[in-house]
């Protein structure tokens, strides 16, 4: 079952792939910013993945506290923008520190590094001074925190043509028509959008077996 939502509504992961250039299927991310709707079921274990990044945050923010940071988390940094025809970009950085003039925006990934995870920070520094209270008017660093290692994001790549990729986007997945879809397994097997919703769903890796070639 699908719910037409009254407004276009974007999460900021939904669009980071996008940005990247690591996802092609443009109508998966149009398809969440217009309805709710059911979503296939997952073997993935939240739980753990739930403990194993809170105790990456955690870690994370007691260092930076140790350093004298003044550190948010998570719900504390959680944004809305809304714009024309009440389209709503929302999203949250899971950490927010701040001593003095420094002010980093980071994000703790369990996962392997992605370019889409500096994209999803690069749309926090972008998000967060328009519409958090307290990171207006900060000129914020990013950084992307793993388990091994700590990646900067640097605030020069908030330039004009990163802010017109983001506007594209965001137009686009909330946008009237539907963006053209690109079933692929290495896509599909990571969408929770259903066959019922997406007929073209690939549900199984492609594999030929009659073949001459060895």
């Amino acid at each position: 079952m699908k719910e037409e939502r009254d407004n276009p509504y974007v999460w900021a992961s939904w669009i980071s792939k996008l940005m990247a250039g690591e996802n092609q299927c443009k109508w998966s991310a149009w398809f969440r910013s217009h309805y709710k709707a059911d979503k296939v079921p997952s073997d993935f274990d939240l739980a753990a993945w739930t403990a194993e990044h809170n105790q990456l945050l955690q870690n994370r923010k007691k260092e930076l506290q140790d350093e004298g940071f003044t550190v948010y988390v998570e719900d504390q940094n959680s944004f809305k923008l809304v714009g024309r025809d009440g389209i709503t970009v929302s999203g949250k950085a899971d950490i927010v520190a701040i001593k003095e003039d420094e002010a980093y925006v980071e994000d703790c990934k369990t996962g392997n590094p992605k370019h889409s995870d500096h994209m999803q920070v690069l749309i926090y520094m972008l998000a967060l001074p328009r519409a958090t209270p307290h990171c207006a008017g900060k000129n914020f660093e990013g950084r992307v925190v793993y388990k091994d290692s700590i990646v900067d994001v640097p605030s020069a790549k908030i330039n004009e043509s990163l802010k017109a990729l983001f506007k594209e986007t965001v137009n686009d997945v909330s946008g009237s028509e539907p963006l053209e879809k690109v079933p692929s397994w290495n896509e599909c097997r990571y969408c929770d959008i259903t066959k019922i919703d997406c007929p073209e769903r690939v549900a199984a890796e492609p594999a030929a077996k009659d073949h001459d070639l060895f």
